[in-house]
């Protein structure tokens, strides 16, 4: 939510009225609307233990809880103000927060009409409505109109407008208030990232919408063989009159709307399918255990990254093209046997398959090795330019491309042997097919066939040429994909990973089943808040575990000091703790609850830590951004405000009134730049804004002189509901 419930104004009965579901059964309308819309929802036991929140503003989360209970995600759509309208016609099926004649209220969007005037809604009981998308607007708008609307009737009272224009001048001062105002437009429902394959392929209508583009394909060959066999029959007999060329102009034009018809079939399609598998590389690095992550380094993968987009495209172009290659291939096999070749040019056209196949297949070793040479070469500049100072103050000058010029040399070979047995197949492909195909009619043609048989013997040679280039191309883009799979293999790994954690059966999809709500109850004191037994880690690479048997109870509103020398496992066990890692073997319970027990999102809203200053950082953007990173986005005035007086209470006020927009500073590498004792203090007010129960901060008053830490210690120590600190003793 945007705001506070009691700063809004119900707006009067209009559309919407009976429309809007009451915020009590949001979970109600999130799950109708699944349905409706026909989404798969995924075989679940998850659950979400607790009710609406009091807050109105944690709306969104709890909503987010209730969609990843039942196998689903909500997809939140900012934007500005004046681009609300555009936002709805492109979000259904979403929830919309709005402003109706009972407050805050829940618009369930089913879908949007082809000229997005009219929306169809979900009514509370579950009937569909038609709406125009022009009252959705309006409703949401209010969340944020209520900052300008005095200012904005003070103005209007001193005129004489009448409607419609009065209206007409209200909206166009609304928009120039509040053209720079973000709010959540809509939440759009759809299955998350790691959701079976199946249920997503279900979601885009992926198989009807695969056998329209083969029907089409098929419908077009024919086509153009109908066409050939008009044409040719007609040459060979000599009766190429203007009935013939008509049939034959008309197979022509038949065949131009059914090309347009299967490019635009082929073409969303795989826009929705490159879509899906973005969404799934990007969870999965996003999922990726933090030591995955850190051992090939940071050149490496984003060396694996940029591969990622490269196999997106030869995946998709590379299915798509062998496709429809097997059509014409499979029309021109079955050609070739009614036509003067026969079971001859069937044979023929097999053997240079198998040729082109076995050549193909000695192409993935070459160009295996091409892109190892390219993700070497991009991880060497990577790390390069990290350590570009390094290599400045302590590395010969003459010897600063003794390496890149290996690289660029294996890269270059590399690069040279796939090109050239690229166009050495390529050009068998091409120019090697057609004359075997026209040589394996010569016989049918010397037994003396008929000259519509021989028409269609040489329509199929061509056909069956096309078919193997084609099927050649794809060919090549298949192996190529396949070669870069192995290298975003882990991401799409811990994307699957992700998503079956918490399952209970082996059918079950993997949902945990408590909302990452903080409670509104405080703990009791008499019971353990955080709790580890026995915990066992090794780091893979480590023939030691740096933990063995760690056992550790803390109780609400305790303070924890935890000591040891560098390479004890303090800063691992921090990273257990605050869900990073998980451990070899134990438990580590929060609430009584292990990690797998809560949703993705839930560990991380009850516990919260400002990792060690080399893992932290300072993200590009406003100072009130890196703080509030824990925080919904737009933040509220609240927020902000609360973000103010943390800073004044760590020793950022002068920061604050240094910098000329004070909490709206650009910071990072391009914006103001901070001390190491300023950015840790950061660090430590962006934990303490996450509302959690547990904050951890590992080695985090390094940089601080004794003043300062001591003001921070008591800011902590006032702010934190439970404190663990990792130090050296």
């Amino acid at each position: 939510m945007t705001t506070l419930a009691n700063e809004l104004k119900p707006r009067a009965a209009g559309p919407l009225s009976g429309l809007a579901w009451q915020p009590r059964r949001a979970a109600e309308a999130l799950e109708a609307l699944a349905l409706r819309a026909g989404l798969p929802l995924p075989r679940t036991s998850g659950r979400v233990v607790g009710g609406l929140p009091e807050d109105p503003n944690r709306l969104g989360e709890w909503l987010d809880a209730v969609a990843q209970s039942q196998g689903l995600e909500l997809d939140l759509l900012y934007t500005r103000h004046g681009e609300v309208e555009k936002a709805i016609q492109r979000a259904a099926p979403a929830l919309l927060d709005v402003v109706g004649d009972g407050g805050v209220q829940v618009v369930a969007l089913l879908r949007v009409s082809p000229s997005g005037r009219t929306a169809r809604v979900l009514a509370p009981d579950e009937t569909v409505r038609d709406v125009p998308v022009s009252e959705l607007t309006a409703a949401v708008q209010a969340l944020v109109e209520f900052q300008q609307v005095d200012t904005v009737d003070r103005v209007l009272a001193g005129t004489a407008l009448r409607e419609p224009q009065r209206t007409l001048a209200r909206r166009a001062l609304m928009g120039a208030q509040l053209a720079n105002t973000h709010l959540v437009a809509a939440r759009t429902l759809r299955l998350p990232p790691g959701a079976r394959l199946i249920h997503h392929l279900k979601a885009l209508s992926a198989a009807p919408r695969l056998m329209l583009v083969l029907l089409l394909a098929v419908l077009i060959q024919v086509c153009v063989l109908a066409a050939w066999w008009l044409i040719g029959r007609g040459a060979f007999e000599g009766q190429l009159d203007q009935g013939w060329l008509w049939a034959w102009a008309l197979m022509g034009l038949t065949a131009v709307p059914l090309q347009a018809a299967l490019a635009w079939t082929q073409g969303t399609l795989a826009l929705d399918l490159s879509a899906l598998l973005r969404r799934r590389l990007l969870a999965g690095a996003l999922s990726l255990p933090v030591d995955e992550a850190r051992r090939g380094g940071i050149g490496e993968y984003v060396g694996r990254t940029f591969e990622s987009a490269g196999m997106e495209q030869m995946v998709l172009a590379g299915s798509f093209t062998s496709m429809l290659a097997v059509v014409d291939l499979t029309l021109a096999a079955s050609v070739t046997l009614s036509g003067p070749a026969g079971w001859l040019g069937l044979g023929a056209l097999a053997a240079c398959c198998a040729v082109l196949g076995v050549l193909v297949a000695r192409q993935a070793m070459l160009f295996r090795g091409w892109t190892e040479a390219r993700v070497v070469m991009t991880h060497a500049l990577i790390e390069r330019m990290l350590g570009h100072r390094t290599r400045l103050a302590q590395e010969q000058p003459s010897r600063w491309h003794e390496e890149e010029d290996q690289e660029l040399a294996r890269y270059s070979d590399a690069a040279e042997r796939w090109d050239a047995g690229t166009a050495r197949i390529m050009t068998l492909a091409r120019r090697g097919i057609l004359p075997v195909a026209i040589i394996a009619t010569l016989p049918g043609v010397l037994a003396g066939s008929s000259t519509a048989t021989i028409a269609v013997g040489v329509g199929a040679a061509l056909l069956g040429a096309r078919a193997v280039t084609s099927m050649t191309v794809g060919a090549l883009a298949l192996i190529g994909s396949r070669v870069l799979f192995d290298g975003v293999r882990p991401m799409l790994e811990a994307a699957r990973l992700a998503r079956a954690v918490g399952a209970t059966k082996e059918d079950d999809d993997g949902v945990p089943q408590v909302a990452p709500l903080t409670s509104s109850e405080a703990p009791s004191r008499n019971q353990a808040l955080l709790e580890v037994r026995d915990v066992y880690f090794k780091h893979p690479a480590s023939p030691r575990a740096v933990l063995e048997g760690a056992s550790l109870s803390i109780r609400p509103g305790e303070r924890v000091l935890l000591e040891g020398p560098s390479g004890s496992g303090k800063s691992t066990l921090a990273s257990i703790l605050t869900g990073l890692r998980r451990q070899g073997s134990g438990v580590v319970l929060l609430r009584g609850l292990d990690m797998s027990t809560w949703t993705s999102d839930g560990w991380g809203a009850q516990i919260a830590g400002a990792p060690q200053f080399h893992e932290n950082h300072v993200v590009s953007g406003t100072l009130a951004m890196n703080l509030l990173l824990g925080r919904a986005w737009p933040h509220t005035q609240d927020d902000m405000k609360l973000a103010r007086e943390l800073c004044e209470e760590l020793g950022l006020g002068d920061l604050l009134q240094r910098m000329p927009a004070g909490i709206l500073q650009m910071v990072g590498e391009r914006g103001w730049q901070l001390s190491h004792g300023e950015q840790s203090r950061i660090f430590v007010a962006r934990a303490l804004l996450q509302r959690v129960q547990v904050v951890v901060l590992d080695e985090a008053f390094g940089a601080l002189d004794p003043v300062t830490m001591r003001k921070v210690m008591n800011c902590v120590n006032a702010r934190a509901p439970t404190l663990i600190v990792i130090a050296h003793p």
